[in-house]
């Protein structure tokens, strides 16, 4: 087999790589993905571990913050109670104060407190404290109300006795102040607020709170407050020599944001105008507690929602730092925040470098093995850049290629291969050069034959359409005249019985006739794919019981019963192509008749519901007979056009066709159609379809057919020009309008069509499309170009049946467009759509009326009252349905009662044979 080689320009657009590059790339690749992601994940790993310590850390820093708090605020409390309790026991006398300077100047160099005082209710107050400028000094204050206003500060010496004054004696009221006056109204121990202290003329920066216990005596009358005052800088130092990590913070706030103490230098106040007060974590100098408390307040909406403890992280500068925040509460009302930042890259810095190196590393390993892949490849690139240098020659047509043999084993073993190969096909191509000038004059013949064919094949295929349509008009004309004047004849209201049904069997026998016709070209257009599905919305139940009254007549003269059994969930209002659903059931039901002797026939319907409303819905349907059936080894024929079994051979009666399109248009109509049958017993024929189910608003009602017998009064006289070269279907059309009083003309071809239209100007034309001279094709087109055109209305009449044709004769210019055999409504109903013409109808009882007076006449009183040999007679009329019978019947009653005779014949006309054989009494049958 010889393929096109590809071009040029289609190579150039295809990815290709070199051999060289195949070998190297992938190491490469490889290589880098695996340091990659050892890399990365040794990354991960680390930042997993630092996180992980962290964690760690701030947990065990937290731990020991709460420690030293716990430890540090709980030295007031303890000094506070040793002295309520000296009190208490007569160790010491409430009010000597003496004593109580010399106990407080002891305890002022044990303990790490900030200031011991205590005052009552008469107005006096002592104080002690260490002096803030130089801690080798103590302060003693004292107040006494009923000596001075004025609060006296004293040096002492190292045993304890006041030496000079330390400072000018100020005016002080302790009552006012929020350690005496908050433990006087709580009336137990209390925290203070905090504030700068200024204890033995300190530093303003320092913020202090204090301690505060009311004293009581024996009886429970207050005596007066111990208080001592705590200097929270001490807490700063701690968290200054916290040192949790090299940039990390640890501050300690109060859930309205105001800092308590930080491990910065920075001290928790600022001056304000000279005036000392109090920072927010917000406003702190430092930027790390300052993103730390924007974080939390964003994060949590404020300190105030804080109330356990919380971990969280972010962002500052392009590091992460980690945050804790922990509550701190003691039983005397303390309740702070301790908050901890920890910056990741106090910790990364190591991992950082060993990334680094592990970069370098990769890099290094990537530069070793492109240049060890690149001295690999040389080794086996080339000997293979060799082979495919002679490959691309032998493609280009030169077959003579030797390539010499390689270091590598393997490729020396393939070049061996290769000059092997090249030998074959230069002695292939010798051979196949004779082939091809034999192969290339086989091809040439064999192109010609099959062009001829073609020619041939095409040709047919014109033939037959052309005979089709040929065959369509030439039949459906003689039709049209046939079944047109039988229906002209069946309004007469003067034909004699026995005439009357001479002429039901001639349009019976024609609408046989056309419907063989259709099959054929239904066959045709099935084949050719020219059919399509022409949905309506209709009502099913109507359909059936139309089809079933249509057969029930014929089924009774077989003596067969024919029932139908629709489903009880079948739904009425549906949208599918109605006529050809009709079409098929006709078909079924007309086979099913015609091989039945005995018994009968069943029409079944059922449905089946879709799963959801946007999806079609499915109907099956069933003819069941009891016939001869279809022996098993005929079944696989039974659809074939043209085809019928050994049964339908015996009957003599059919085309074969029907079966075949009625198989198509199940098809057609999204289904399929099975047969299944038993010799001796019957054929049951089961077809689907698809359809979707409607609303009864959207059915168009179908009105009943009333008999126009004149035009109503007050209407022009229209003129009507008849177009036809067939004389006898000029003259069909002239006997359908001449009673309603037109005025009418004819004319055998276009030209003469053309000639009386500009004389006469008629209203309407009724147009044949193919006629000699001039066509109505032409005719149309000629009259329709000027102005006067416009305003005649041009109706198409025409025998084709192909649906294309329509579009032709309406692109022409006509109006409308009427197929031949038409029936006499579809005229009328032209002439009133495009005329306006009124009609005035034959007057009929209203269905209401019929039934009401058919029930008041037909009685068994009134059968009963008829003479025995009627009754006889009207039964037998009954079970025999032949139309003589029933006629001589109904004129015998007539002569007794004629009102029942008309009952009777209504009941006839609508085949309600059960309703007559009811009524009849038994008795006398």
């Amino acid at each position: 087999m010889i393929f096109p080689a590809s071009s040029p320009e289609s190579q150039t657009k295809k990815f290709t790589i070199s051999l060289r590059g195949l070998l190297i790339v992938p190491f490469l690749i490889q290589l880098a993905a695996i340091t990659s992601l050892v890399g990365y994940l040794s990354f991960r790993n680390s930042q997993e571990s630092v996180q992980n310590l962290v964690l760690k850390l701030q947990n065990e820093s937290s731990i020991r913050v709460q420690q030293f708090l716990s430890e540090y605020m709980s030295i007031p409390k303890k000094l506070n109670q040793i002295n309520v309790d000296t009190f208490e026991a007569g160790l010491i006398q409430i009010d000597d104060f003496s004593q109580m300077e010399r106990a407080f100047w002891k305890q002022v160099q044990v303990y790490p407190v900030g200031y011991i005082n205590y005052a009552n209710e008469d107005g006096e107050f002592i104080g002690v404290a260490f002096d803030s400028q130089d801690s080798q000094h103590i302060i003693i204050d004292t107040f006494n109300r009923s000596e001075s206003d004025k609060m006296f500060r004293y040096r002492s010496d190292s045993k304890g006795n006041r030496l000079d004054l330390f400072a000018k004696p100020e005016q002080y009221e302790f009552a006012t102040q929020p350690w005496y006056a908050d433990a006087a109204a709580a009336g137990q121990p209390v925290w203070s607020q905090i504030y700068q202290w200024a204890g033995g003329g300190g530093h303003d920066e320092v913020l202090a709170t204090s301690c505060s216990y009311p004293v009581y005596d024996a009886t429970g009358t207050f005596l007066g407050v111990m208080g001592i005052d705590m200097t929270l800088s001490q807490i700063s130092d701690f968290l200054l020599n916290l040192k949790v990590s090299p940039s990390g913070r640890v501050f300690i706030v109060e859930y309205d944001g105001l800092l308590v103490a930080n491990s910065t230098e920075q001290p928790p106040t600022q001056l304000v105008e000279g005036q000392p007060q109090r920072v927010s974590a917000l406003d702190s100098s430092d930027a790390v507690i300052q993103a730390t408390t924007e974080h939390l307040q964003s994060q949590y909406g404020g300190f105030s929602n804080i109330k356990v403890r919380q971990g969280s992280e972010f962002w500052l500068a392009g590091d992460r730092y980690f945050v804790e925040v922990t509550p701190w509460q003691d039983e005397l009302g303390l309740d702070w925040l301790v908050v901890m930042a920890i910056p990741e890259s106090d910790f990364m810095g190591q991992i950082n470098a060993n990334t680094r190196t592990t970069v370098f590393l990769c890099l290094g390993a990537l530069v070793v093995a492109t240049i060890l892949g690149l001295y690999t490849s040389q080794w086996i690139a080339q000997p293979i850049l060799g082979l495919c240098q002679a490959a691309k020659s032998i493609s280009g047509g030169n077959l003579n290629q030797r390539v010499s043999p390689a270091k590598v084993k393997e490729l020396g073993v393939l070049a061996e291969a290769f000059n092997g190969m090249a030998q074959q096909l230069r002695d292939s191509f010798a051979a196949l050069a004779q082939s091809n000038q034999a192969l290339e004059q086989r091809v040439t013949e064999r192109t010609a034959e099959l062009s001829t064919a073609k020619i041939s094949a095409d040709r047919a295929n014109e033939a037959k359409s052309e005979f089709l349509a040929n065959m369509s008009h030439e039949l459906r004309t003689p039709l049209n005249a046939i079944l047109g004047f039988t229906q002209i004849m069946t309004r007469s209201q003067t034909l004699p019985i026995e005439h009357q049904e001479s002429v039901g069997i001639i349009n019976r026998s024609g609408e046989h006739l056309l419907t063989l016709i259709n099959n054929v070209l239904d066959l045709s257009k099935i084949e050719a794919g020219h059919i399509t599905l022409n949905e309506k919305n209709f009502d099913l139940h109507r359909l059936l019981d139309d089809i079933h009254d249509m057969f029930q007549l014929k089924a009774s003269d077989k003596g067969l019963q024919l029932f139908l059994e629709p489903a009880d969930n079948l739904p009425r209002y549906i949208r599918t192509d109605e006529v050809k659903l009709r079409q098929i059931l006709i078909n079924l039901i007309n086979n099913a008749l015609k091989f039945t002797e005995q018994g009968g026939i069943s029409i079944r319907a059922s449905h089946q519901p879709p799963t959801n409303n946007q999806q079609p819905t499915t109907l099956h349907f069933e003819v069941e007979d009891t016939g001869a059936g279809i022996a098993p080894e005929e079944l696989n024929k039974l659809f074939e056009a043209f085809t019928q079994t050994a049964s339908g051979t015996q009957a003599q009666e059919g085309t074969g066709l029907g079966l075949s399109i009625s198989r198509k248009f199940a098809k057609l109509m999204g289904g399929e159609m099975l047969a299944t049958s038993r010799v001796g017993e019957g054929t049951v024929f089961s077809f689907k379809i698809q359809c979707l189910e409607v609303e009864a608003a959207d059915v168009e009602a179908l009105s009943t057919q009333r008999r126009i017998i004149a035009l109503e009064p007050g209407q022009p006289r229209y003129r009507i020009l008849i177009v036809d070269d067939k004389p006898v279907n000029r003259q069909l059309l002239i006997h359908l309008h001449n009673p309603l009083g037109f005025e009418l003309k004819e004319a055998s071809n276009g030209k003469e069509a053309i000639e009386m239209w500009e004389q006469w100007e008629p209203h309407l034309i009724w147009m044949d499309m193919r006629m000699p001279v001039m066509d109505g094709f032409a005719a149309t087109q000629k009259i329709k170009a000027s102005t006067k055109g416009q305003a005649t209305a041009i109706i198409a009449l025409t025998a084709s049946v192909l649906e294309e044709e329509r579009a032709v004769v309406l692109s022409a210019g006509c109006d409308d467009f009427i197929r031949k055999p038409f029936r006499d409504e579809q005229i009328f109903q032209a002439l009133e759509q495009h005329l306006g013409i009124r009609y005035i109808y034959e007057q009929s009882a209203s269905v209401s009326e019929d039934k009401v007076s058919q029930e008041e006449v037909l009685t068994a009183e009134n059968l009963q009252a008829l003479s025995p040999e009627l009754q006889v007679q009207l039964r037998q009329a009954v079970i025999s349905a032949s139309k003589k019978e029933v006629t001589a019947v109904v004129a015998a009653i007539e002569g007794k009662n004629p009102a029942l005779s008309e009952a009777i014949a209504t009941c006839f006309h609508n085949f309600e044979y059960d309703k007559i054989l009811r009524l009849i009494p038994k008795e006398e049958v």
